[in-house]
């Protein structure tokens, strides 16, 4: 968690963030982010707003969630050719970081991705691309984040020692974790070097997480998440996995 919290660690792991900036912080443990992709195929660079959260669960799971925003302080160009760079959507997601049941020395990664590159481009133009990115980044994203966590695990084990400490002052009168959390994705960068996340009971574990804001997002300078209609909701699902069955991919490594 320490590794993928700090932003001078992105570079390491994922070469499909460029820029990123935190645009507003909502809560200790959520904020709204800004960040740009590179031109992938023919596709031109993108930038994203996204709302993020997280939280830790009771077995020590770490639990992201994302959802598509606008803020006034980052406007978008919406249309393919009017600008260098074009507004995409990191519709909604969510990552969860935890244990390996089978092997302590592993951790299991699992994602689940929803997004519209936006930009008003033809379907096979999106399809060329979506397919392009879906068949290496995920394997080259995990496979970076492992090589990354063993080259600067001596480091990460003494930042770690220091935040336990840290944990076992504050955490039960807080109500937080003082545990570094966050990652770098294309769509969304949110980090929290120095923790914040709420603490979820063990009731919580077996539960699916919810997409609901904590607190909700009800800054006066950002405008309501969007709204799905069904024509929309079900071309997004297949853009987002490059096939035609309209149904969002999860995909689960261990590292």
């Amino acid at each position: 968690c320490s590794f993928l919290s700090r932003k001078e660690t992105i570079p390491l792991y994922n070469e499909l963030v460029v820029k990123h900036d935190d645009v507003e912080e909502i809560s200790p443990n959520s904020k709204i982010t800004w960040t740009q992709c590179p031109k992938i195929l023919i596709v031109k660079p993108r930038d994203f707003v996204t709302y993020c959260s997280h939280w830790w669960l009771g077995d020590g799971t770490q639990v992201l969630v994302n959802q598509a925003c606008e803020h006034e302080d980052r406007p978008g160009v919406m249309l393919e050719g009017e600008g260098n760079v074009c507004r995409a959507f990191a519709l909604r997601g969510a990552n969860f970081i935890s244990k390996d049941p089978d092997d302590p020395n592993k951790t299991r990664i699992t994602m689940l991705s929803h997004a519209n590159p936006g930009g008003g481009l033809p379907q096979w133009a999106l399809t060329t691309a979506v397919n392009a990115v879906v068949a290496v980044e995920p394997f080259k994203f995990l496979h970076r984040i492992n090589e990354g966590v063993c080259n600067h695990y001596q480091q990460d084990e003494e930042s770690t020692a220091t935040t336990t400490m840290d944990v076992v002052n504050k955490d039960d009168l807080t109500g937080r974790s003082n545990k570094p959390a966050g990652i770098a994705h294309l769509g969304f960068t949110c980090l929290w070097p120095n923790g914040g996340g709420l603490k979820v009971g063990e009731e919580r574990s077996n539960a699916n997480p919810s997409f609901t804001t904590n607190p909700p997002l009800s800054s006066s300078s950002s405008s309501a998440l969007p709204q799905d209609d069904d024509d929309d909701a079900m071309w997004r699902n297949d853009i987002s996995d490059g096939d035609d069955d309209g149904a969002n991919d999860m995909e689960e490594f261990d590292d």
